[in-house]
């Protein structure tokens, strides 16, 4: 997984590359790509945190102002993602929604997609066009929340507790790419049984909680 980070005052960019107990190169490469630009930093997983609990141990590395967590399906353009950081200037987050799913992922998970925005938006009382993307955070923004999905669904509880702790954030829509090689996991029966539990987790923890304190 790489996670970006950046300010833009300061023309800052760093990048993390997490190695997560993979069994391939993937160490190899990134350590390679660490000597040759300074940018870059690598950590090596020794045991597997999965896509969210990399994404929380990239905000504890974190330098950059702003952060960003991309996954290595290299579905994300990135023209596009820069396109949205410029909107940066009018929020303290930018959540990304794909505006052609239906094309780059096929009609099933497009299906499914809605399906979790729909189920999103009724139990924590938000209107959100997608929640699960690649979403560009102010690092101290993360910071203050409690952030506790390693699943799928790390990136709808820090785009819900940020949107309902009251932060300024914009929508931007962009388009992806299709995989070039393998499947995605998001799939599978083992996601989307973590999905639905942590999604449970996350309601009983923002709407009841929380409420309570």
């Amino acid at each position: 997984m790489i996670l970006g980070e950046f300010g833009r005052a300061s023309n800052f960019l760093e990048i993390l590359i997490f190695d997560d107990a993979s069994s391939d190169r993937t160490g190899q490469v990134a350590d390679e790509l660490a000597t040759q630009d300074p940018r870059v930093r690598v950590f090596h997983n020794s045991r597997r945190l999965n896509i969210g609990g990399i994404y929380q141990a990239g905000i504890r590395e974190a330098r950059g102002e702003h952060v960003l967590l991309i996954p290595g399906d290299n579905e994300m353009r990135v023209d596009e993602l820069l396109r949205g950081a410029a909107a940066l200037d009018r929020a303290d987050v930018v959540i990304f929604y794909v505006t052609n799913a239906r094309a780059a992922r096929g009609i099933f998970r497009w299906i499914l997609s809605g399906l979790y925005v729909r189920i999103v938006n009724l139990f924590f009382g938000t209107r959100l066009r997608y929640t699960n993307g690649t979403n560009i955070f102010r690092t101290s923004i993360l910071r203050g929340i409690p952030l506790r999905v390693d699943g799928f669904s790390y990136q709808t509880e820090a785009v819900v507790k940020a949107v309902r702790s009251g932060v300024d954030y914009i929508e931007v829509g962009i388009k992806i790419q299709g995989r070039e090689h393998g499947a995605s996991k998001a799939l599978s029966w083992r996601s989307l049984q973590s999905v639905v539990g942590a999604l449970v987790r996350l309601w009983w923890e923002v709407m009841v909680t929380d409420r309570r304190r």
